[in-house]
């Protein structure tokens, strides 16, 4: 298998009219999937090998678009949504791509440019897109060996299988939806998703399809968390990216009684590196994220995690490290301390950001919190921490606990009070609307 195309192609053989895409009140069986990305590829004028940058307004077309891109043998590359025009253009001209494709209900628009093909393996499938967060993000690229020579190992281990009703949120973009859906498909299974960040709706969609498997980042499972009516059909539930504290924990074990839980760690570099199961009637360092996915190989030196994978983008030297840091137990197991570029540095004090996010959505309380760091003439860094109250918790009383839980070095120097923590289309805080909402 070249490309996931002809994995698409495979199940529509095979399972016609089994539900392969459910976008809110619309659903596709895997033959009409397939007809609308062959009626898409027959209008990409892309050559084959080109490096395509795909925008597309919902998730269904996202999908379409990204298997009409590998028919045609060009190399599909998802652009997140809601950046601006300028920065959408400097990826397309910085990066050197061959095509800028945007596919919107009302008709699709084609940009090419002359420029030489930057893919690192004749094999590569696929590109994704690093975070950008300082600069125009780059542009990594994959096989698609690097990603479905490993669905056998994280299926099983997710509770994914050809009967999987599986519910996302988010763009396609967003490398964990991506990489979920594709192996929901080489399951066999049916994905379930709605274009609004609203959990009634979502609710909704879980309870009419009937989801079984549920993949959302803990920000968006904390929103799911505030459903007062249970969801007994959910039998696994897997998520990343950030971490989950027993107060969460708690909370989705009474809202979803028969789900297994699974938390991992993982990087778009690297693919699955680790995995813990969670149980609430456990003691557990919310930081342990686990024993390595089989066949991965885990290190530590000088504070950063390395690991040895076959699954990883093109071009990178194995073992890897992204910057991370940690330690490993005695057991085995990756105590995560931050994320390489979420250190806060407080007049020489490294403080991690993610650690006392954790320890103030412990805060009996407090919804959510988000912290990040804020320019200060004397220390260099300061700390901003944007929190979210539940319902009927009182302002002041958290304010009083926070010297409570935090050390002095970690106390904030703003404290921000918010409705909700606004997301982006990858299910991550979206820093630039933070600090706006409160200028």
């Amino acid at each position: 298998m070249k490309n996931f195309y002809e994995m698409l192609a495979e199940k529509a053989r095979l399972r016609p009219v089994h539900i392969c895409v459910v976008e809110d009140e619309a659903a596709l069986s895997y033959g009409d999937f397939l007809h609308c990305v062959d009626g898409l590829a027959a209008k990409l004028p892309a050559k084959s090998g080109d490096a395509v940058l795909v925008l597309a307004d919902t998730f269904t077309r996202q999908a379409a678009a990204f298997f009409a891109a590998q028919k045609k043998g060009a190399r599909p590359i998802l652009l997140h949504h809601g950046l601006a025009p300028e920065e959408e253009s400097a990826i397309f001209r910085e990066r050197g791509l061959q095509g800028f494709w945007r596919v919107t209900a009302d008709g699709e628009s084609y940009e090419a440019q002359d420029a030489p093909q930057s893919f690192v393996d004749d094999d590569d499938c696929l590109g994704v897109l690093t975070s950008g967060s300082t600069g125009t993000p780059k542009v990594m690229y994959r096989t698609c060996q690097s990603w479905a020579g490993f669905f056998p190992t994280q299926n099983e281990i997710f509770g994914v299988g050809e009967d999987t009703r599986i519910f996302l949120h988010g763009s396609l973009s967003f490398t964990g939806n991506l990489n979920a859906f594709l192996s929901v498909l080489y399951a066999g299974g049916a994905t379930i998703t709605g274009a609004k960040l609203r959990v009634r709706s979502w609710a909704s969609l879980l309870r009419k399809h009937r989801a079984n498997v549920l993949y959302l980042v803990p920000a968006k499972l904390r929103l799911l968390a505030a459903e007062k009516e249970p969801f007994p059909d959910i039998r696994s539930i897997f998520t990343g990216s950030q971490t989950v504290g027993d107060k969460l924990l708690s909370r989705l074990t009474k809202l979803l009684p028969n789900a297994r839980i699974v938390l991992y760690y993982g990087a778009s570099e690297l693919n699955y590196i680790t995995y813990t199961v969670l149980d609430a009637n456990v003691p557990r360092d919310s930081n342990n994220l686990g024993k390595p996915f089989p066949g991965v190989g885990l290190s530590v030196r000088d504070g950063k995690i390395y690991v040895d994978t076959a699954y990883h983008v093109s071009g990178v030297n194995i073992p890897f490290t992204v910057g991370d840091a940690g330690h490993i137990n005695d057991k085995g197991e990756l105590i995560f301390e931050g994320r390489g570029d979420a250190y806060i540095n407080k007049g020489g004090f490294k403080i991690s950001a993610a650690q006392v996010e954790n320890l103030l959505r412990d805060i009996p309380g407090v919804a959510a919190a988000v912290v990040l760091p804020v320019a200060d003439e004397t220390r260099g860094e300061e700390l901003a921490a944007f929190l979210v109250r539940e319902e009927n918790a009182d302002e002041t009383e958290i304010r009083r606990t926070l010297p409570k839980v935090l050390k002095p070095v970690e106390m904030p120097e703003r404290v921000v009070f918010l409705e909700e923590i606004p997301l982006n289309d990858r299910g991550k805080p979206d820093k630039k609307r933070l600090w706006e909402s409160v200028s």
